[in-house]
């Protein structure tokens, strides 16, 4: 009977990305080459709700694209968004949000901030910032990144890195629309529209963030919309400024267990040099003929993933062990 206690898992969460849900007709991606399927994502929401109410879950991390920028032109941006957190609220539990370009296709920053996708009451956050933490066990941080803190989306001239954001695109896509990749090479596919980057305050949050984590001997999830690592990723996905985010992961690898991000649909895995583990999850959007979500637990020495669909299994060893007997 103890060594099956010593199973039970400690906390357990979801994981989804780009659900990328509108009441549309199947359409294609920006450059037409992957089927995008709207209205099924939401079928394969409702999959994915009733198997973490079977699993009992105890909250979900929704890492991004919750609904398509088509909701917009179609004028249905409330209607669709509120129909996919009704298949949330089903589950009655937290559901931690990070925010994707189809966020801001649909909403200004300003209303996403008291929006149910904002930062909890509960959470961490700097004053008037979409980045945050939580500790979601006593030995399990949960940090999340605001991807498109410098951006063109979402935002007026106003903004205080509007400036920031323009220019950056500005010094290397030369393409008639900043939403092409066209003539970039190599890294230089990520300075994209539709794609943004942190700001300097958010680095150094991050990293105060991790230091207090390792005081405190906790394990470290960081979340963000876009991927940070090049081998999990295609280039044209990648946060514009990856390598300063890769730079505090590193420099904290003590307590950080592993980086989940979406927007890239293929999904993709690998190992920093660090051994940080970098997971993209694959988009429901574009799910042919599985549903790509995966399913947590903690236990006392690592953290386990179950995937589901084109989402692999993973096992992370803690940095920190539970000790048996705690909660």
């Amino acid at each position: 009977m103890a060594s099956i206690a010593r199973r039970l898992p400690h906390y357990k969460f979801g994981l989804i990305a780009d659900v990328q849900y509108a009441d549309s007709d199947n359409g294609f991606n920006f450059s037409r080459t992957n089927e995008r399927f709207y209205r099924r994502s939401l079928t394969l929401l409702k999959e994915a709700v009733y198997v973490w109410k079977k699993e009992k879950i105890d909250s979900v991390l929704q890492l991004g694209d919750i609904i398509d920028g088509k909701c917009f032109s179609e004028k249905k941006s409330d209607i669709c968004l509120q129909r996919v957190l009704n298949q949330f609220n089903e589950l009655q539990k937290d559901v931690y949000h990070v925010w994707g370009n189809h966020e801001l296709y649909n909403f200004e920053r300003k209303f996403l901030m008291t929006s149910e996708l904002g930062p909890k009451e509960e959470c961490y956050s700097p004053p008037d910032c979409a980045y945050y933490s939580i500790d979601l066990h006593q030995r399990l941080r949960l940090v999340a990144l605001d991807c498109y803190e410098v951006s063109l989306l979402g935002v007026d001239k106003s903004y205080r890195y509007f400036d920031q954001a323009w220019n950056t695109l500005g010094a290397i896509n030369q393409n008639d629309t900043w939403n092409s990749p066209e003539g970039l090479v190599g890294l230089e596919k990520r300075f994209v529209k539709y794609n943004g980057g942190c700001s300097t305050r958010q680095i150094q949050w991050l990293d105060e963030e991790l230091a207090a984590a390792k005081r405190r001997k906790q394990n470290v999830i960081v979340i963000g919309h876009l991927p940070v690592l090049e081998s999990s990723a295609h280039a044209a996905n990648l946060l514009w400024n990856f390598d300063e985010v890769l730079q505090v992961l590193k420099a904290n690898k003590d307590c950080v267990l592993c980086y989940f991000s979406g927007h890239d649909h293929d999904g993709g895995f690998d190992l920093d040099e660090s051994g940080i583990h970098h997971i993209t999850l694959a988009g429901v959007i574009e799910a042919i003929d599985n549903n790509p979500f995966g399913t947590a637990y903690l236990y006392d020495n690592e953290l386990e993933i179950k995937g589901n669909g084109s989402v692999p299994d993973f096992c992370i060893d803690l940095k920190y062990p539970i000790r048996t007997g705690t909660s």
